[in-house]
């Protein structure tokens, strides 16, 4: 608060009356003090003892009346009386204390500083009054230049005071007013940033995952709870470098991961991680977890830290091994009776008389069915497979397109659906003929099962420098984008397929992507809902792990070859 002006309480007015006021008063007893040790009649005159009472009635009205109820500029009533009270203190003591010209700085300053610019005004009229009333007391005016600057000096002296401390004080004041301002915003944005801060600590202590928060330097600035306690089943604390754990398994669940390729170093390191899945615990207390990361920045590309989440999976993954351990189990467990039904069909077949047309016919029927079934079980087989051993050699897509086009040949005859093939380039790559042949076989499969009756498949294959394709598209239902994010899931199957009843336990798309990971390659789905469909089939020139001998290649393990839910 500026020096001289009042606050709207009564701590304030008593802190303006002790610093505007009583040293005004303090000076008035002064200057009573030295008149009356210097000429004691002088204290008896009519106007010194008005200038007095004048002076005691500010004072005591500066004191006790409630002037922070009123408008500020009502106590300018109080400087006025004191000026009042100069100007007769003056009018008789002039000639023998000259020094009470100087009471009037007290007032006159008071209304420079602690009013606004009708303040000034009044002040320059009260030293005015000053100066004039003596001559009007007395009766006579000076009546040489030399007693006019006398008389007028310390009055302008004071006024010009005056003015310096108005425009001083409407610098201050605007000053203040901006500090103020300031001041308030500063506040408001820390009250903001307090509530900001609160709000994600909310969120971070609700969301059902781990996150933590480290800065530039690679400090923890936040975590929530869960984050910690991922942290200690690790092994390690998320406040001390260097953020790595001896009990840390990869998706196999079987391999340690390195300190080095550990979620949190990798982060910090200003590495982009996305479903990341490591085991963090010891081995009866493991949790599947599945982690992403990346860098916070500013527009400027300034690095704020590195924002870790952490979510626990392990329910999911659990679920999912039993599920791939059910089809191994079952799968197996069909394999066996089947295959000797397959066997006793072949004797019974050859004990029924050839002139037997009725018995033969049953058994070929019984054959084919028995032979749909062992392709089920074949499909329950492979989708339950998280490797495939590649038998890399030389391939010429042709002829995997000539085969696979032979093997849904009869099943698309029935349907009047032609099968058209087309190269594209070269046809020489290096790869597992037989998975390959499955995999086309499977595509072509589907095309002719979802598609028009009486209309085109066409199969395109081909080997350029960016890799090899086999493409394959039919018209007719199509997918819907809802439906491509789970075509590839095991068992899933989509609403068109189950209202139509059409055959299949929805691991075709299952398998055609396990093997084309396996070459390292990818597989993508683009569909026009109610026109068409076109599924590709992308693999290097050479798979992975290729040699001139069989080899081996993995799937990741479980569960990161499985099919999350969406």
């Amino acid at each position: 608060m500026p020096l001289f002006e009042m606050e709207s309480t009564s701590r304030g007015r008593l802190r303006v009356f002790l610093r505007a006021q009583l040293p005004f008063v303090l000076g008035v007893v002064f200057l009573a003090g030295v008149a009356g040790i210097a000429l004691p009649s002088s204290l008896g005159t009519p106007v010194v003892m008005m200038g007095a009472g004048v002076s005691g009635a500010a004072t005591l009205a500066a004191l006790f009346v409630p002037w922070e109820k009123f408008a500020p500029s009502w106590m300018m009533i109080v400087a006025v009386m004191d000026i009042t009270a100069v100007a007769f203190l003056r009018a008789e003591l002039l000639p023998f204390v000259p020094a009470v010209s100087i009471l009037a700085i007290f007032p006159v300053l008071w209304l420079a500083y602690g009013f606004r610019w009708y303040g000034i005004v009044v002040a320059v009229v009260g030293a005015g009054f000053v100066t004039s009333f003596r001559f009007a007391y007395v009766g006579a005016w000076p009546g040489a230049a030399l007693e006019w600057a006398n008389v007028i000096t310390l009055p302008t002296f004071i006024v010009g005071v005056a003015v310096i401390v108005f425009v001083a004080a409407r610098h201050l004041r605007r000053k203040s007013e901006r500090l103020a301002q300031a001041y308030r915003d500063q506040a408001a944005a820390l009250i903001e940033a307090q509530d900001a801060e609160t709000v994600a600590l909310g969120i971070l202590s609700t969301v059902n995952a781990g996150v933590a928060f480290y800065d530039a330097d690679g400090r923890l600035d936040v975590a929530n709870a869960l984050a910690h306690g991922y942290a200690e089943r690790a092994g390690f604390s998320l406040h001390d470098r260097p953020h790595v754990g001896n009990d840390v398994l990869a998706a196999d669940r079987s391999t340690a991961v390195p300190y080095s390729a550990q979620l949190i170093p990798r982060a910090l390191a200003g590495e982009t991680i996305t479903d990341h899945l490591e085991w963090w615990g010891p081995i009866d207390t493991q949790a599947a977890l599945l982690a992403s990361s990346s860098q916070v920045r500013r527009p400027d590309g300034h690095v704020l830290g590195t924002v870790i989440v952490i979510y626990d999976i392990t329910e999911l993954a659990e679920a999912i091994e039993v599920r791939e351990h059910f089809l191994r189990t079952v799968s197996h467990e069909l394999r066996t009776p089947m295959t000797s039904i397959t066997g006793f069909l072949d004797l019974l077949e050859d004990a029924v008389p050839e002139d037997n047309a009725t018995v033969r016919r049953y058994i070929e029927v019984i054959t084919r069915r028995t032979n749909d079934l062992f392709d089920r079980v074949g499909n329950l087989l492979a989708a339950s497979d998280t490797q495939k051993n590649l038998h890399i050699v030389d391939v010429d897509l042709g002829e995997v397109a000539d085969e696979a086009v032979r093997q849904v040949a009869p099943g698309a005859g029935p349907r009047q659906i032609q099968i058209k093939t087309e190269r594209l380039g070269a046809s020489l790559l290096h790869a597992d003929p037989e998975q390959l042949t499955i995999a086309t076989a499977e595509l072509l499969t589907n095309a002719v099962k979802f598609g028009d009756a009486r209309s085109r498949v066409s199969l395109q294959y081909g080997v350029t420098g960016a890799g090899a394709i086999i493409s394959v598209r039919n018209d007719g239902p199509g997918i819907t984008s809802a439906e491509q994010r789970r075509i590839f899931d095991r068992f899933y199957r989509t609403p068109y397929a189950r209202a139509r009843e059409i055959q299949g336990f929805g691991l075709g798309l299952t398998n055609v992507r396990a093997i084309a990971i396996a070459h390292g390659g990818s597989v993508r789905i683009h569909s026009t809902p109610g026109a068409s469909t076109t599924v590709t089939l992308k693999l290097p020139a050479r798979a992975t792990g290729a040699s001139p001998s069989p080899a081996h290649a993995s799937l990741p393990a479980a569960p990161s070859a499985m099919s999350l839910p969406d």
